[in-house]
């Protein structure tokens, strides 16, 4: 089956989408691609890049009722599911021909954040890259209490829709990818994803637990093998969702196998013990949802988030920092724009030549020739400062570097034109 889903690669088409790549890890029960919608499917207001989930020939029956699980959500902790193009009507699921024959698929949003596993570092995983301390491998205070009350937001939202998500796991939790993260809070954006094991509450059923990741699973679910006719509900989920901030907390699990996990008798480490800055309401808190009998947990998730929307929430020192620096280095920015603005000015202001003084003809420094009687009528004499002329010719220029003033045109008088 691994090699019939190997053969669908970059390039390849499905439907009215074009796979881009795959991406990498093991899905129990599918795989995932990046898509990108062709261009005479492309809608205004709709994301041209999408996940892309294709079932298993063994549990397409599965991939159908998790298309129509999300179809009735709509929560920023849950992923988003997103109509198939090319229909006239909402449509979430469809068949297409697939090398291992006709399969169910449908899109959802692209979480290009990561998820909470690979913020995890533990010790099976890690590399020659990742470092080895303890600390790597837990999480903040800040972080663990604010993707608690996302998820736990995320589970209130479900129920409430009468479905079960049955497999709460890091690796079931993605983060959105955000602009101007650098000034934003340090908690990321999680979504709660993959319903492929989830029921609906008003019609129960079982036979999936081979599925299931057996580090997260509640007691009433471990057993369900062997009792088939037992309830599990909501608490279910807060069980995992008890172990997951306990991973968080401590970098460990409580339970090293699903036997710890359904033993009665067997009580986790308390956090604390193993990281002594935990705040004591929180281990309370984190024990109790983990609590082996359903009765003694949190009943339901709304309850569990009232408590942890009651926790005092720790500084979040990163992001007041960042933000300090920012604003430093704009005002800074500012200053120097401002005083180099001012500088400029001024120094424009200081260089600018200015205008030449308009020469006129009374500081012309020429020497007029004698002007010629003209006869017989007697003309008067021409002021040095008057710009008025008669019918005398024109002055002998004098050479010099200053342009000499335009003279008008004689007037020809009476007793020129009598002569």
């Amino acid at each position: 089956m691994d090699t019939d889903l190997d053969h669908i690669q970059p390039g390849s088409i499905v439907g009215p989408y074009r796979i881009v790549r795959r991406f990498k890890g093991r899905g129990g029960m599918a795989r995932i691609f990046e898509v990108e919608v062709r261009q005479k499917y492309r809608q205004p207001g709709l994301p041209r890049r999408l996940a892309l989930k294709v079932a298993k020939p063994e549990h397409q029956a599965a991939l159908t009722a998790e298309a129509d699980y999300l179809s009735r959500f709509d929560h920023p902790n849950v992923v988003r599911v997103f109509p198939l193009a090319g229909y006239h009507r909402p449509v979430y699921a469809a068949r297409e021909r697939f090398p291992f024959g006709w399969g169910w698929y449908y899109t959802m949003e692209l979480l290009s954040g990561g998820s909470l596993e690979h913020h995890l570092t533990r010790p099976t995983t890690a590399g020659l890259l990742r470092p080895p301390p303890e600390e790597t491998r837990r999480m903040s205070l800040l972080k663990t209490v604010g993707i608690g009350r996302q998820l736990v937001a995320a589970l209130e939202h479900i129920h409430e829709r009468y479905v079960v998500n049955l497999d709460v796991k890091p690796g079931n939790v993605l983060f959105r990818r955000r602009r101007f993260r650098f000034l934003r809070g340090s908690v990321p954006q999680a979504a709660l994803c993959d319903f492929g094991i989830s029921r609906d509450l008003r019609y129960p059923r079982a036979g999936l637990l081979g599925v299931a990741t057996p580090e997260y699973v509640s007691p009433e679910q471990a057993s369900e093998l062997g009792r088939q006719h037992q309830r599990v509900d909501a608490r279910s989920d807060i069980f995992s969702l008890g172990i997951v901030l306990y991973e968080m907390l401590t970098g460990v699990l409580p339970f090293d196998n699903i036997a710890l996990a359904a033993d009665p008798t067997y009580a986790p480490t308390p956090p604390r013990q193993l990281r002594p800055s935990i705040p004591s309401v929180l281990e309370e808190l984190v024990m109790r949802a983990m609590a082996k009998d359903p009765a003694y947990r949190f009943q339901t998730a709304i309850e569990m988030r009232a408590a942890l929307e009651q926790m005092r929430t720790p500084p979040d020192w990163g992001a007041i920092a960042r933000r300090t620096f920012v604003g430093v280095t704009l005002t800074g920015v500012t200053v120097a724009c401002l005083a180099g603005g001012s500088w400029g000015i001024r120094s424009l202001l200081e260089t600018v030549t200015p205008f030449p003084t308009p020469t006129t003809p009374s500081v012309v420094e020429t020497t007029p020739s004698p002007p010629t009687p003209a006869p017989p009528t007697t003309t008067p004499s021409v002021s040095p400062t008057s710009i008025q002329c008669t019918s005398t010719l024109a002055p002998t220029p004098t050479p010099t570097d200053t342009p000499r003033p335009r003279t008008p045109t004689p007037t020809p008088t009476a007793t020129d034109s009598g002569g």
